[in-house]
């Protein structure tokens, strides 16, 4: 659901394992007090040294630490037949040991960096590429897989990279340039050793461009990797989860031009010539914008509509103080001598066109469905695979109304479906006509208005659209649970423990949880499992109490609205056990 990274710049941000993790013997230089010495940084023009920056776990990316732990004991457990370790060393995590230690190792970094003062030569490192990380950067060491499975099995641990645009089994030569908790953050200077999934990368910005992360790989290993995303993902946050079956990634039908929406942006520095300011997307790091004229990534429209944009931007740049984010939205209007209104027109005879304006009003197609709303707020932006993705969502509600149904002869079990985060109504609308009643509730009032004229707009009478928290929602439901299906489409950052409480009360007989952020998913559905909400294999959690409803994972089924990005969305089924 959230943006695509094309729009800015990527943000990249793991349940605690358990595991005791030693300091590395080979890894500190430490002094008399145990604690390994701040590198001295060069003093500035003025004679002032540097102020060190302090490293914050909190601050640091919980992908990439999550990356580190599995690959140090995947790598344990890979070379463990050929030593004689006893058990999982201590190397692995601090999480029931000594904190003191992980603070003195992680943030005393073993090697200089270019933003901690080094120069360009001392901060030059061969490395070895060993995982790719779920936000598609690469985790790499100096060491070697033999190496550093050697070091590992003698309880010791590398210092680690992140390093972009990289495969895992690769050779790389990087820039070191920024400390975090634990690692440090790399610019990719070559590819010194390149893995045979490698392929030419397309578009003339990829490698310096923060939109796309994954035009190096061929499109199908491209839904393999997200496949393991997801796969991984549920293992991480529930062993018991590991076992489940993960379908295969759901392809988009254009893996290129799919984006309806763009959102360049530029930045006004001091000393830029007004007529060179650079519009464009961030480059991969950093906070600085590349200039891009055209993005692949974008359908043909809104191609077309990032080139006026961009033409519009530097033809007023005079009268910007700061820079701007810049808007390009594809939509559906009624064609020439078709008619005027949106809401008359079939979607069929609508044609496509582009706005600049955030304030204007868009229609966007899915099948034979139209919806509008203001350009400005959020709506999928991969309108070419939408058809399938809601499709699948009424498709397995229809699915399990019937087969819930079989026992008493009836048409289908399923009555009414409540649409949580409902925004403007996809949804909801998208699978009205398998059911007498739709609820659904939006905390947005701009979303419920917008939801209720979509519903009027494709004839779904039998919807209503409220106004409200989601955590709350279940106030407003009189309808019986065993004939109630859920969906639920959160944000990225999923949904809260009131709200899934709610939802194990009531205990609807169908949920279809769909997330953009499948971490967080999984989080959420090992949550229900801790409150003895969740059967894997006829496991439930041990608790205190019974809850109301016991769901088994049906399903999970990852979609790739995002073609050459690490995004996957996924939607998983859960369905009571009677």
């Amino acid at each position: 659901m959230p943006e695509h990274s094309a729009d800015s710049s990527i943000s990249q941000s793991a349940p605690d394992t358990g595991l005791k993790r030693a300091v590395s013997p080979s890894n500190l230089n430490t002094d008399s007090a145990g604690a390994k010495p701040e590198q001295k940084r060069p003093k500035t023009q003025q004679g002032r040294p540097h102020r060190p920056r302090r490293l914050r776990k909190a601050d640091a990316d919980e992908t990439v630490l999550d990356a580190i732990e599995l690959l140090l004991r995947e790598t344990w457990l890979n070379g463990r037949s050929a030593t004689d370790c006893p058990g999982i060393p201590a190397a692995f995590g601090w999480s029931s040991g000594d904190q003191d230690a992980e603070a003195v190792y992680s943030r005393s970094p073993p090697i200089p960096a270019k933003l901690a003062g080094a120069s360009e030569a001392e901060c030059t490192f061969d490395v070895y590429v060993h995982e790719m990380t779920e936000r598609g950067v690469s985790i790499a060491a100096r060491e070697t897989p033999e190496q550093l499975r050697e070091l590992i099995s003698q309880g010791q641990r590398p210092w680690f990279f992140v390093v972009p645009f990289t495969l895992k089994g690769e050779q790389a030569r990087i820039r070191s340039v920024r400390h975090e908790w634990g690692y440090t953050q790399s610019d990719l200077l070559e590819v010194t050793g390149k893995s045979p999934l490698r392929i030419e990368a397309p578009c003339a910005y990829f490698g310096r461009c923060s939109g796309c992360q994954l035009q190096h790989i061929g499109y199908n290993h491209q839904l393999e990797f997200k496949r393991q995303v997801v796969e991984r993902a549920f293992a991480h946050a529930n062993p018991l989860f590991g076992k489940l079956p993960v379908l295969s990634v759901s392809q988009s039908p254009l893996p290129y031009g799919y984006r309806t929406k763009l959102t360049p942006h530029f930045d006004l520095r001091k000393n830029t010539p007004i007529d060179n300011v650079p519009i464009g997307f961030n480059i991969a790091g950093q906070r600085r914008v590349l200039d891009i004229e055209d993005c692949m990534i974008g359908t043909d429209v809104v191609r077309r509509g990032f080139t006026q944009a961009r033409k519009d931007a530097h033809a007023k740049m005079a009268s910007y103080k700061r820079g701007a984010t810049l808007l390009v939205r594809e939509t559906n209007v009624p064609g020439e001598g078709v008619g005027t209104s949106v809401a008359d027109t079939p979607a069929a005879e609508l044609v496509k066109e582009y706005t600049l304006d955030p304030k204007s009003w868009v229609t966007d197609i899915v099948g034979d469905l139209k919806f509008r709303y203001p350009a400005s707020s959020f709506f999928q932006n991969n309108a070419s695979i939408l058809p399938a993705f809601t499709g699948y969502v009424r498709e397995e509600l229809h699915k399990w109304s019937r087969q819930l149904a079989a026992n008493d002869g009836s048409d289908g079990v399923l009555k009414t479906l409540i649409d949580a985060y409902c925004g403007s109504g996809l949804f909801g609308i998208a699978c009205h006509q398998d059911f007498e009643k739709v609820l659904g509730i939006e905390i947005s009032n701009e979303s419920i208005s917008c939801a209720g004229d979509n519903a009027k707009m494709n004839g779904a009478t039998n919807t209503d659209f409220l106004l409200g928290d989601a955590a709350r929602l279940f106030e407003k439901v009189d309808s019986d649970p065993s004939s109630t299906a859920v969906i639920i489409d959160p944000p990225r950052k999923g949904s809260n423990p009131d709200f899934l409480d709610q939802l194990i009360a009531y205990g609807p007989r169908v949920i279809v949880y769909i997330a953009c952020g499948v971490p967080a998913q999984a989080r959420d559905i090992n949550h229900m499992y801790r409150r003895g909400a969740i059967s894997v294999d006829g496991h439930t959690a041990t608790v205190d109490s019974k809850p109301t409803a016991v769901y088994r994972i049906a399903a999970i089924q990852p979609f790739d609205l995002f073609p050459q990005t690490y995004h996957v969305e996924n939607i998983v089924t859960l369905v009571r056990e009677d």
